[in-house]
């Protein structure tokens, strides 16, 4: 009787749960990068034999092109996985070309 009636209240702690851990891990394994060889560095495996799993995003800077996205994913196996909403507009220049860029977008790898 006592779970039927607080079955509820149980799952909606459970749901806050997971989400604060999934927004815990997602903040500590996401690095804000400014540069082209700041980005190659931390995408490439440190031991090529043997490459780590990535388990990180990068936001960065990028001018929309899908070129210099196909470019990326053919040279590191990264690709954009989501262009975020929430304070997001902040100007500045494509890491990649130097072009002007309205926001950043978070890479990743994907395995």
């Amino acid at each position: 009787r006592e779970l039927r009636s607080r079955a509820s209240e149980i799952l909606a702690s459970i749901q806050q749960n997971l989400f604060e851990r999934a927004k815990e891990f997602r903040d500590e394994h996401t690095r804000v990068i400014n540069s082209k060889t700041e980005f190659y560095d931390f995408f490439t495996p440190k031991n090529a034999a043997k490459p780590e799993i990535h388990g990180g995003f990068a936001l960065t800077h990028w001018n929309g092109s899908r070129e210099v996205e196909e470019q990326i994913k053919n040279d590191l196996k990264v690709t954009i996985r989501v262009i975020p909403l929430d304070d997001s507009s902040e100007p500045g220049s494509c890491i990649f070309t130097g072009e002007p860029s309205a926001r950043r977008v978070a890479w990743a790898k994907s395995y």
